[in-house]
């Protein structure tokens, strides 16, 4: 295994599934993300909500939970959460009374804008055992894993 030495044989056989390298990589990216945000009081699934609300308008849950690739319930309890500290605000939809479409609060797009560069450096830190190119490569490799996995969803 590239860079890394290891006598234990059980420890060798799990750095060989991926299930078991995503979630690890996923613990670290989330911790860092949380400890870097933590007197913001955001978790990633919420740093990922006001994301998307951000780059969009207004999103339905339905689209939201497309985006992040999460059911709808996932994303309804990160909405109410959200909603309840006042960083988005969810409506039913005119069109269709089940949905809720949600937008950003003055005071979420505050929260957000202190939480982007404390992302960034969570991010860097997950990363700096790359190098930029092998950042680019890792990049490109997830994303063609999470395009085929979409693919062969139900």
């Amino acid at each position: 295994m590239n860079n890394r030495k290891s006598t234990d044989p059980t420890l060798e056989k799990l750095f060989n599934r991926p299930g078991y390298l995503f979630r690890r990589c996923s613990q670290s990216a989330g911790g860092f993300f949380e400890q870097a945000c933590r007197d913001l009081g955001l978790t990633t699934g919420q740093y990922d909500v006001l994301f998307v609300l951000a780059q969009e308008a207004s999103v339905d849950q339905d689209r939201l939970a497309l985006l992040l690739g999460q059911d709808r319930s996932t994303t309804g309890v990160l909405a109410a959460n959200l909603e309840r500290k006042g960083l988005i605000s969810r409506e039913v939809k005119p069109a269709d009374r089940r949905k809720r479409i949600l937008t950003l609060t003055r005071e979420g797009a505050k929260i957000l804008k202190k939480a982007e560069p404390k992302a960034e450096q969570a991010k860097d830190l997950v990363l700096s055992s790359l190098n930029i190119k092998e950042k680019k490569q890792l990049f490109r490799l997830l994303q063609r894993i999470v395009t085929n996995s979409s693919l062969h969803t139900p």
